[in-house]
């Protein structure tokens, strides 16, 4: 039986929906490897028309207090907890995210994220004293935000709400190949009562919308996450007209397990954050950083941690291991690997990959040189490499030995060697003995080096996006 055809993703434009009529881009399923729907180019008129619709709603929601800005986010929170399941299996579709992950990061996660922004704007100081001047917080004007594939619907939220939290006004353009998450959050956001206007969306790819939305001079910032070419060319761009940048460019985030870690418990849990996602995250841990007299433990635990993956239909709850969102994806992965060959990597005993569907199966590297691209370059895809060290001075160089730099995580007995060796780490986030990201919505998240610039998330999220004046008297 043929899955529903979506049809053509519209634009939402001054609270209208408006259909691009370029030529079609598929959005396809990669489990199936077949298009479930389509979306075009708004192209630069129509992005035109919804920066001019974005600017026209900017002063009356300057003007809406931050408690009531607050107050639709709540609303909206509430309208997303009630289509979560259809958001989440939109995005099954759209990408191949696993049922199960997509549940929790997709559909249970942006509606906390929205709460979380929601206490944070009626909190957030928006007006302080500092050495006998006032300092006023408001709204930087119209936000472009450019969004990936892999967590859609996170993405969007974590660059929307605070956006909206912080009193901007918003044009989003997703990514091409998951558009329709996207038009469901922002029919949510009209159903939830944001203004015409306040929340637009457009549809494309990067080098022509998103170049379009970046390049107009009326946007006076732009959030950003994807590659960190395709970000340096943003950043240039909005330079032309002055307009500032969030950016968050990936990572190759290093797990390190100290030498009192409970080693079975650190490599599993280890090994299942680098692969989540098929190994698909800005965070994933594709890094396992270890002791040297522990390589052939983790060796061991690494190979059974594997044979615990599942992988299968996308929207069978009981599937762990997705296939890659696409084509491309999958051959820029088996490009990679066709570098480094198999020597000295585990691989799966009994994981049976299906016949269709962009898959690629998971392995693990040991013994890679440090300059190996498999050990510098951000895959995206279910590789990961073990480094070992000497001593903590050493782990700390190893993991610090990367062009990235945007989270780590650190195992230990004791939680607070754990916290005094993360303080060691050149990175934006750590994460001790297992916590995970999305269990702290308030939490800012962003990086530092080639992973970028700028935070989102909580009140940190919020204040990116707000212009300060010092008012003396």
């Amino acid at each position: 039986m043929a899955e529903p055809w979506l049809g053509r993703a519209a634009c939402l434009v001054g609270g209208e929906w408006r259909t691009p009529d370029g030529p079609a881009i598929p959005v396809v399923d990669p489990y199936t490897e077949q298009p479930i729907g389509e979306t075009a180019e708004a192209g630069t008129a129509l992005t035109a028309e919804a920066v001019s619709a974005a600017v026209a709603a900017g002063p009356a929601w300057e003007r809406t207090s931050p408690a009531d800005r607050a107050d639709l986010l709540d609303r909206l929170a509430t309208v997303l907890e009630a289509r979560s399941g259809e958001l989440s299996a939109l995005i099954t579709r759209e990408m191949g995210m696993p049922a199960t992950l997509a549940a929790a990061s997709q559909g249970d996660l942006p509606p906390r994220v929205l709460r979380a922004f929601a206490a944070a704007a009626r909190a957030f100081p928006w007006t302080e004293k500092i050495d006998g001047a006032s300092l006023h917080r408001g709204p930087l004007g119209v936000v472009g935000a450019i969004t990936p594939w892999n967590m859609p619907a996170h993405q969007i939220i974590a660059k929307v709400g605070a956006a909206l939290a912080a009193g901007n006004t918003v044009v989003l353009k997703p990514s091409e190949a998951t558009p329709f998450d996207a038009n469901l959050i922002a029919a949510a956001a009209l159903e939830a009562g944001f203004p015409r206007g306040v929340f637009e969306v457009v549809h494309g790819t990067g080098p022509v919308t998103g170049q379009a939305l970046v390049a107009d001079p009326r946007v006076a910032h732009v959030s950003f996450t994807g590659s960190v070419a395709a970000g340096q060319a943003v950043a240039a761009l909005a330079a032309g007209h002055t307009a500032s940048t969030t950016l968050e460019l990936g990572g190759k985030s290093a797990a390190v397990l100290l030498p009192d870690a409970d080693l079975p418990r650190a490599v599993v849990a280890a090994v299942k954050s680098g692969l989540v996602n098929s190994g698909q995250a800005c965070n994933a841990t594709t890094r396992i950083v270890v002791p040297h007299t522990a390589l052939a433990d983790v060796a061991t635990l690494v190979a059974d941690a594997l044979d615990t993956l599942v992988a299968g239909d996308p929207r069978d709850p009981a599937t762990t291991f997705g296939p890659l969102a696409s084509a491309r994806q999958r051959d820029r992965v088996r490009h990679l690997l066709d570098t480094a060959g198999d020597d000295r990597a585990v691989v799966p005993r009994r994981l049976a990959l299906p016949e269709q569907g962009f898959f690629v199966g998971p392995r693990v590297h040991f013994g890679l040189d440090a300059r190996h691209p498999l050990v510098r370059q951000e895959v995206f895809g279910p590789v990961l490499v073990v480094q070992s060290y000497p001593d903590e001075a050493g782990a700390t160089a190893v993991a610090n030995d990367s062009d990235f730099g945007l989270s780590a995580e650190v195992w230990s007995a004791d939680p607070d060697r754990a916290e005094a060796f993360a303080r060691t780490l050149h990175v934006g986030q750590v994460k001790i003995n297992g916590v995970r990201t999305r269990e702290r919505p308030g939490v800012p998240f962003g990086g530092r080096k080639a992973s970028g610039y700028g935070r989102e998330l909580g009140a940190e999220g919020i204040a990116d996006l707000t212009a300060v004046q010092a008012v003396l008297r």
